[in-house]
């Protein structure tokens, strides 16, 4: 969905023995056969230094990290400062460019997704059939993640959207085939049902965040899905550091418990998977449902 891609590879970590090396040579021999002029590499992963040394590209540049040497280092031609715990990784990445000598800027761009308007009559028909209309507001809740430490309990959702659907306000839960599960036992919480989307590609998500006033969810993919459509946002952090994965350049509000809220919060952001490795943490357990739905009746103007 954005005009300047051309290809996305994607790494082979579902395959495994002869086969995993099969993809691999596949990926490698499709890079070899493009030219490019610029490898940026974003993470400290070994593939990048590899890549870098045999693409024979005319820039390369990635990070300075403690946990690689010499030989990783020396293999590109550039290097950005170390990442920091202080400001967003949108600025952070563009750091590559900065250092490359390729973007002048102090600040970095916006997101970008463009979205068909074939996709957005899809989903205006869509949402006309379930009895959504644009004399209400939308929100559009995202509320699962594969780290599970990121969720809130199904049982708050249940009563933001109740309370919510008592103040006339549409509610869409929306998440990929994974997210179901999830979805389903907030439904089931539910007094007042949702509606739940069921199929949507990530093209089908998009134009519905853009027809959504608000999106409302944990940290999570969708926090940078909405800022690039420039939908609204809030977002429900916990053990992550907003500072660096909040959303970016859009209308939003970030949720968090922190000290100010109760003294025993002060660990966070402490980006552990829960409190004590337990999977489960106790600053989005504790989050109250009143301290949620006062930003969205801020946000939406009640």
């Amino acid at each position: 969905m954005n005009t300047r891609v051309r290809h996305v590879f994607v790494i082979p970590r579902d395959k495994k023995g002869l086969n995993k090396i099969f993809a691999y040579f596949n990926l490698f021999k499709r890079l070899f056969n493009e030219r490019y002029d610029l490898l940026a590499h974003f993470s400290v992963d070994w593939r990048g230094a590899i890549l870098a040394r045999l693409l024979h590209v005319d820039i390369s540049v990635s990070r300075l990290t403690d946990r690689r040497g010499a030989f990783w280092h020396k293999s590109f031609d550039f290097l950005a400062p170390t990442l920091d715990d202080e400001r967003p990784m949108a600025e952070q990445d563009v750091d590559l460019l900065r250092s490359a000598n390729l973007y002048k800027k102090s600040v970095a761009p916006a997101y970008e997704l463009n979205i068909s308007s074939l996709q957005k009559t899809k989903v205006n028909v869509w949402l006309k059939k379930h009895d959504i209309h644009a004399k209400n507001k939308l929100v559009v809740i995202h509320a699962s993640s594969r780290w599970k430490f990121k969720e809130i309990p199904v049982s708050t959702w249940a009563q933001i959207i109740d309370e919510l659907h008592s103040k006339k306000i549409d509610i869409v839960i929306s998440g990929s085939h994974d997210d179901l599960k999830t979805n389903e036992m907030i439904f089931n919480l539910c007094e007042s049902k949702p509606l739940l989307t069921t199929g949507f590609s990530l093209e089908d998500t998009a134009a519905l965040y853009k027809q959504a006033n608000l999106v409302l969810t944990i940290d999570s993919m969708s926090t940078h899905f909405a800022s690039a459509l420039k939908t609204p946002v809030i977002s429900i952090f916990g053990p992550t550091n907003e500072k660096i994965w909040g959303p970016w350049k859009v209308k939003n509000s970030v949720i968090s418990m922190s000290s100010i809220d109760d003294p025993v919060f002060t660990c966070r952001p402490c980006g552990q998977d829960g409190c004590e490795g337990s999977k489960i943490s106790q600053c989005l357990v504790q989050l109250n449902s009143r301290m949620i739905l006062s930003e969205v009746y801020n946000f939406l103007k009640f």
